[in-house]
């Protein structure tokens, strides 16, 4: 009981992750360039990510592959919290610290014009964060600069099927193979006694300035890390009720990630900034407090770096959103291609997620996000005298 009552204090409240990005659509250079605005087309290897319907109204053998370079951009504000915050968290808004990341994206597939059959990969979500949210330096010098890091990887592998039932109408699916990675680190603040609790209003005194600000709370850093595995669907259908028009549909769901991982902790104390051992030598030589009392308070001013969780198996599982989508594609203009999609992506299933421990929940990751419609149009035209194109997306 007391080990699970540790972990619910150490885990808390993970708002913030996945703040620099999770829902990735960088698959396929002609569908990214477009916006992702791809249902009504996807005539290529990534059709088989946008709408698996679209693989049959191309011919032969083909293949392709993409690489996209992210680098997420964040601002987080701490808001003010009344009664016992860490008094070294920023006050200002800071933005995340750079990182890049590559997601790969690759495919193969066979059509007939009569039915396609594909192989597919890419990272449907990821990315992360990682932020300096805190002015620790001062309390310890060696607790990490950055505070707060989170990383979501999601790599999926999709044999699809695509057929053609008629001249205008064609329909596909596909099997997705899920593999998860989640680490989330971020610190845990223990208020210190001597600072808020009223008995020890003599200690406060003595200690003065060691017993405010950064001092008022004991810093523990958490490490969460977990994988699993799980699959999804991928079904679409494409409408051609005329030479130059289009129309599109396609959903991807996903089955709930059952996560197996570890938690470890580690207690940073407070460094001694000079003054506490020789108060503490005092106040001990004139009986003021008990040497029990001395060694818990030296142990909490050492500066010491102490594993207060060994590694401790967890669980959690990891819903993943179902996108819906429609779009159209039109080619009634010389040269020009007009295409849009809407589609509403169930953000709502990133409620709330569970933490386990021998099957016991003992915390939560508290996330509330809620569902979002994206609505988009992209424009291709093909220069004259040329096979170049140009691309744009809104």
């Amino acid at each position: 009981m007391k080990k699970a009552i540790v972990l619910l204090l150490l885990i808390g409240s993970a708002t913030m992750v996945f703040a620099a990005g999770v829902d990735l659509t960088g698959v396929g250079v002609r569908s990214t360039s477009l916006g992702g605005n791809y249902r009504a087309i996807s005539n290529d290897w990534s059709g088989m990510f946008w709408n698996p319907a679209g693989l049959v109204w191309s011919k032969g053998l083909k293949a392709g592959a993409s690489v996209e370079m992210i680098t997420p951009s964040s601002t987080y504000a701490s808001s003010a919290i009344s009664g016992m915050q860490f008094s070294g968290t920023s006050s200002a808004a800071i933005e995340n610290e750079s990182k890049r990341f590559l997601m790969p994206a690759a495919g193969v597939y066979y059509s007939n014009e009569k039915f396609a059959v594909g192989l597919g990969f890419w990272a449907p979500f990821g990315l992360g964060a990682k932020w300096d949210l805190l002015n620790t330096s001062s309390y310890n010098i060696a607790y990490p600069k950055f505070e707060f890091e989170d990383d979501l990887k999601v790599l999926a592998l999709q044999p699809t099927f695509s057929y053609k039932l008629n001249d205008r109408f064609s329909a596909g699916v596909g099997l997705t193979l899920l593999y998860a990675d989640i680490s989330i680190r971020k610190p845990n603040f223990t208020p210190n006694p001597v600072t808020f609790k009223p008995e020890y209003a003599m200690l406060k005194n003595a200690l003065g300035a060691s017993a405010l600000s950064p001092f008022d709370h004991f810093l523990t850093e958490a490490n969460l890390e977990g994988n699993g595995m799980g699959f999804g669907l991928s079904f679409g259908l494409q409408f051609k009720p005329v030479e130059t028009l289009s129309l599109g549909a396609s959903v991807k769901w996903y089955n709930t990630i059952g996560l197996e991982g570890t938690i470890l902790a580690d207690t940073y104390y407070a460094k001694d900034p000079g003054n506490v051992k020789p108060t503490l030598d005092q106040l001990l030589s004139l009986n003021m407090i008990t040497q029990a009392q001395y060694a818990s308070l030296a142990g909490a001013y050492s500066g010491a770096k102490v594993t207060t969780i060994p590694k401790t198996d967890v669980t959690a599982d990891l819903p993943l959103p179902t996108n819906i989508g429609v779009g159209f594609a039109y080619t009634g203009i010389s040269k020009l291609l007009i295409t849009g999609d809407v589609a509403l992506t169930q953000w709502s299933a990133w409620d709330v997620i569970e933490i386990k421990a021998d099957g016991n929940k003992i915390s939560e990751l508290k996330e509330n996000w809620e569902n979002g419609i994206r609505m988009g149009l992209g424009l291709e035209y093909g220069l004259p005298f040329s096979n170049a194109k140009l691309r744009a997306a809104f």
